[in-house]
């Protein structure tokens, strides 16, 4: 898909995904992360300012409560999705159909790994490198039992949805990245987040730890936008509309 920036005067089509994926570890058993998807709602809701908008959410309460809402210049469109591969291929439908799509904004928290095996421990040795080595038996099953002291459970990396845009799908719209991490300072998480953008060709990095994300934490809640000009702090309650801002910018730049 090549698409180049459209006049202002004419409605987007934004794609917005938000929510964790679950990853199942067997038949009734799975594992996944903390987080709602309110932020990529947000941001969907926000961005029906610009144009019409697609949101891919795993939150079904979501999906239930806003499918169809419209307003501003757009209507919002809601499909779900549980596991990482149920999202791919939503997205991979999306971006290879020949249907415009101006702005991706990619704020699910996807799984990094899918469980592929559970195993019992039955001996864990230290050795001298520091290293340990294990003793395991294989006790995968539908339902694993939990007669079980200890159990490891084996898991595969999944592939980078963020970086299939710009190589599988050949996308050249607006991509928008998110990026969260934990127990680092900001200082360092700049560092990473504008490596992180570089190497997956995004336009926009949405960057925070999780510390910012809480407001117990005594860090004002929010997270960066970092782009090619450098970074901005931006606090929680205006992210949103702060990266709609930034989009609707980068746009009118893109066609003068």
């Amino acid at each position: 898909m090549s698409n180049n920036p459209p006049p202002l005067s004419q409605p987007l089509h934004i794609l917005v995904t938000a929510g964790p994926t679950r990853e199942r570890i067997d038949k009734v058993r799975d594992w996944g992360n903390i987080f709602t998807g309110r932020t990529g709602l947000d941001l969907a809701l926000a961005f029906l300012h610009l144009g019409s908008v697609t949101l891919l959410t795993s939150n079904q309460q979501h999906a239930d409560q806003y499918d169809g809402y419209s307003g501003g210049a757009g209507m919002l469109g809601v499909e779900t999705f549980s596991t990482h591969a149920e999202l791919q291929l939503l997205l991979e439908e999306r971006m290879t159909s020949g249907d415009r799509v101006d702005v991706v904004a990619m704020s699910a928290a996807v799984s990094d790994y899918k469980p592929t095996a559970t195993f019992r421990i039955v001996e864990r040795t230290k050795r001298p490198d520091g290293k340990e080595s294990w003793v395991v038996e294989d006790v995968s099953a539908p339902k694993v039992k939990s007669t079980h002291q200890q159990i490891a459970i084996a898991a595969a990396a999944t592939p980078k949805l963020i970086d299939m845009f710009r190589s599988n799908w050949n996308y050249r719209g607006v991509l928008i990245k998110f990026k969260l991490e934990v127990d680092i300072t900001e200082e360092e998480l700049l560092r990473v987040a504008s490596a992180s953008r570089t190497a997956s060709k995004a336009d926009l990095m949405v960057a925070n730890t999780l510390a910012m994300t809480q407001a117990s934490s005594g860090i004002p809640s929010g997270a960066y936008l970092i782009d090619d000009a450098g970074a901005v702090r931006t606090p929680r309650a205006v992210l949103a509309q702060h990266i709609v801002e930034w989009t609707r910018a980068h746009l009118a730049e893109g066609v003068k």
